[in-house]
């Protein structure tokens, strides 16, 4: 490749491929016709070597080589912007797709703020929400799959930044009229009860006790799990119909209690609180649309603490 003849044009391409993974929705993202936008690509394949982009059913799959490029097409127009001050962004006519990670517990906190934002403040953007692995997402930030990760508290590797959100306490949630709704529960009870554990990030088979119920044995008070799942649509069906208890941050519990028989109990034991955390890659930390999102997040995540 001779980089004096290289179109720098052709990385605006390949960067809108790479988060639309279709080349009508590519090309709609950089302003040029579909046929413009398949000429680009086969230039770029031809300079580079390599397909860079294979079809697997409706998308555009990117190959190990484009993967391996995004991150760094994606900073190298990201400073470019920066330089020549192209960092606008109107949330009223952004196109822009956010790839969110985060728990499905997580996305039930943040379903309102997604729906308002679509509905009231950017009609045009769209969310792509991906289920959370706590192995792999530093990676997927890095590469593009993702562009920001609502997690717990992690070791951030390198090019990633952390914004801690306010600390969320931990309550007990059980179905209305359950035996510890009925007075405050003792430690000896809270041994003897059976629990419903959900796994925040993807479910493995040596997982079966889940995160916050590592916090209950540590503090001595961890009953017997009957029930692990990383699903949440079911939750509030098995604590209704069943004698389980349910450790969650206290937002997430008056949100269930606000639409299903449920009561909050207080932990008899003094628990350290959750501080979740957004976390996004050196790649988009510039970027006006990421970092409006970002606080928009941020400030829904707050707020449910003060309800």
């Amino acid at each position: 490749m001779n980089i004096n003849n290289f179109d720098l044009n052709l990385l605006r391409v390949f960067d809108a491929m790479f988060t639309e993974r279709n080349v009508t929705r590519a090309a709609q993202r950089v302003c040029l016709s579909q046929p413009a936008v398949s000429h680009a690509l086969a230039r770029l394949r031809r300079e580079v070597g390599d397909p860079l982009f294979v079809r697997a059913s409706n998308e555009m799959i990117p190959t190990k080589k484009a993967t391996a490029l995004a991150s760094g097409v994606r900073s190298v127009l990201d400073q470019l912007a920066e330089m020549l001050g192209d960092q606008t962004f109107d949330p009223k006519t952004s196109t822009a797709v956010f790839r969110i990670g985060i728990s499905d517990f997580g996305e039930y906190v943040l379903a309102q703020l997604f729906a308002r934002l679509m509905r009231e403040e950017a009609p045009h953007v769209r969310f792509l929400i991906n289920g959370l692995d706590d192995v792999d997402y530093q990676a997927q930030l890095g590469s593009g799959a993702l562009d920001i990760v609502a997690n717990v508290q992690q070791t951030a590797g390198p090019g990633i930044h952390v914004r801690t959100t306010a600390p969320q306490k931990l309550v007990g949630l059980v179905r209305n009229g359950h035996p510890l709704a009925r007075s405050h529960p003792t430690e000896q009870q809270f041994k003897q009860a059976r629990l419903l554990a959900t796994l925040a990030t993807v479910t493995r088979s040596d997982r079966f006790g889940g995160p916050l119920y590592r916090l209950l044995q540590i503090a001595g008070i961890a009953g017997q799990v009957v029930y692990g799942t990383s699903h949440f649509f079911a939750v509030p069906t098995i604590l209704t119909n069943s004698d389980l208890l349910l450790v969650q941050t206290d937002g997430l519990a008056r949100a269930l209690c606000a639409e299903h028989p449920l009561s909050i109990v207080q932990i008899p034991v003094h628990l350290p609180p959750i501080e979740p955390q957004i976390i996004w890659h050196e790649r988009t930390h510039r970027d006006p649309a990421q970092r409006w999102i970002r606080e928009k997040i941020i400030d829904a995540i707050e707020e449910s603490t003060r309800r």
